[in-house]
C-alpha cells in the first residue's frame, strides 16, 4: 500500500509542475497603412493616460487593424467563451457585459458575458471604471469561474463593461483585456487570474512567460506559458532585471546605442505585450535615436527610412542588467503600405515601452515569486 501511495504522490509532483500553455493568435493585416500605425501610437497613450508634451493637437483614436495577441478562455458555468487580449502592461480584467447600453456599438459587436447563464455567478455590483484617454470605461464588479489554459480558477472578480469609451475598441478582434500586470494597478485592488492561479495553487511557480512568434500565422502566434518558462523557446540563460515598480513590470534599462554610441542611459521601461511598438519615453531621444539608424521624419511621430536600404542599417543595442540585447533592423522596421517604418516613436515623456518588436525576439519570463523580469534570445 504504501508503494502505491509514493507512486500516487510522485505522478502528483510531475503533474504539479507541468507548464500550462495556451496557444496565442496573431493577428496582423498584410495592409498596415500609416493611420492604423497612428492609431496604435495614440492607443498606447491612451492606455498609459499620457499625452504629448510636443504638440498641442488632440489625438482621436480610429479603428486600428488590431495588431496584437490574443487567447481564449472561459467564464461561467456552464462556459462562455472570449477571446481576450492577454496584456502585461495592464492588471484589470474586464469583458463587455450583456447588460451594456444599447448605443454601445463596440460592445454589442462582441461576445458579452451574460451572469444569468451562469451557475456559478456571484453577484458584487461595486461599480467600477478605468480611466482611457478617450474616455472612461464604465462597468461593474462580478465573480464567476475562470477556465483558462485547462486551469480552473474560482471565484475570480473582473469587471462587467456595461460602457465602452469613445470607439477605442471597434472592431477590435478580441473582447476584453485580461491583464497580467501588479495587483497594486489593478481597479479596487482587485486580484488578476494570475495572482489567484498562484493562491489557489493551480501553478508550481508564480511565472509566466511568452514566446511570441513574429513571422508565425493568424492561429499559430505564439504560447502564453503559465508557471514557468519552455527551454524549446530560447537559446542560453535569462537575463534578469529586478522590478523596480511593482505596478507595471518596470525596470532599468542601462543604455540604448547604435554603432556604439549611447543615445541614452539609465531610464526606465515597461515590458508591455499588449503593443508591438516600442515607445521612447524622451523626445531628444526619439529623434536622435531614429536619425541614428538613418530614418527621417515623416511626422511628429514617425521615421522611415528608404525600403532599399533597410538590410544595411545598423543594430540597435539595448542593454539590460549588463547584457546586450541586439535588433535588427528587419525586427524595428516595419512596412506600412510602400513606406518603411521606424518602430521608435515618442509617447510621452514617460517610461518607455518595450513591446512585441522588442519581446518577439527575446523570450520574456515575469516572475512575480522574486519581482523580476528575465530575458533570453528567442529561438
Amino acid at each position: 500500500m504504501f508503494k502505491y501511495i509514493l507512486i500516487i504522490a510522485a505522478i502528483a509532483a510531475v503533474q504539479s509542475t507541468e507548464l500550462v500553455r495556451i496557444p496565442i493568435h496573431r493577428h496582423e493585416s498584410g495592409h498596415r497603412t500609416l493611420p492604423h500605425v497612428r492609431d496604435e501610437i495614440a492607443g498606447l497613450r491612451s492606455k498609459y493616460n499620457v499625452t504629448k508634451s510636443h504638440s498641442s493637437g488632440k489625438e482621436t483614436l480610429i479603428n486600428s487593424q488590431n495588431m496584437g495577441y490574443y487567447g481564449n478562455i472561459s467564464i461561467g458555468t456552464p462556459p462562455q467563451y472570449f477571446l481576450v487580449l492577454f496584456d502585461t502592461g495592464s492588471s484589470d480584467f474586464w469583458l463587455p457585459s450583456s447588460k451594456c447600453v444599447a448605443s454601445d456599438y463596440a460592445c454589442h459587436d462582441h461576445q458579452r458575458y451574460n451572469s444569468s447563464k451562469s451557475s456559478t455567478y456571484i453577484p458584487n455590483g461595486r461599480p467600477a471604471g478605468m480611466m482611457y484617454g478617450s474616455g472612461d470605461m464604465l462597468g461593474y464588479l462580478s465573480t464567476d469561474t475562470v477556465r483558462i489554459g485547462g486551469l480552473t480558477i474560482r471565484n475570480q472578480t473582473f469587471v462587467e463593461a456595461v460602457q465602452e469609451p469613445g470607439n477605442s475598441f471597434n472592431h477590435k478582434h478580441f473582447d476584453g483585456i485580461l491583464g497580467m500586470g501588479y495587483q497594486a494597478f489593478a481597479s479596487d485592488q482587485i486580484a488578476p487570474p494570475f495572482y489567484n492561479m498562484w493562491s489557489q495553487h493551480l501553478i508550481s511557480k508564480a511565472v509566466f512567460s511568452f514566446y511570441l512568434a513574429r513571422n508565425g500565422t493568424s492561429q499559430q502566434g505564439g504560447e502564453l506559458i503559465l508557471g514557468g518558462s519552455d527551454r524549446k523557446y530560447y537559446r542560453g540563460n535569462f537575463t534578469y532585471a529586478p522590478v523596480t515598480h511593482q505596478g507595471y513590470w518596470q525596470f532599468t534599462v542601462d543604455s540604448i546605442a547604435v554603432n556604439g554610441s549611447a543615445v541614452k542611459r539609465n531610464f526606465q521601461a515597461i515590458a508591455d505585450t499588449g503593443t508591438s511598438l516600442i515607445a521612447v519615453g524622451d523626445y531628444d531621444a526619439f529623434v536622435a535615436l531614429n536619425e541614428k539608424i538613418g530614418a527621417k521624419q515623416l511626422n511628429g511621430d514617425n521615421f522611415y527610412v528608404d525600403c532599399a536600404t533597410v538590410a544595411s542599417l545598423p543594430n540597435v543595442v539595448i542593454r539590460i542588467a549588463g547584457r546586450d540585447f541586439s535588433l535588427e533592423p528587419s525586427s524595428y522596421i516595419h512596412h506600412s503600405n510602400g513606406l518603411c517604418l521606424s518602430s521608435f516613436f515618442y509617447m510621452a515623456d514617460y517610461v518607455w515601452v518595450l513591446g512585441d518588436t522588442f519581446i518577439g525576439n527575446f523570450y520574456t519570463e515575469f516572475d512575480l515569486g522574486n519581482n523580476r523580469v528575465g530575458f533570453a534570445e528567442a529561438v
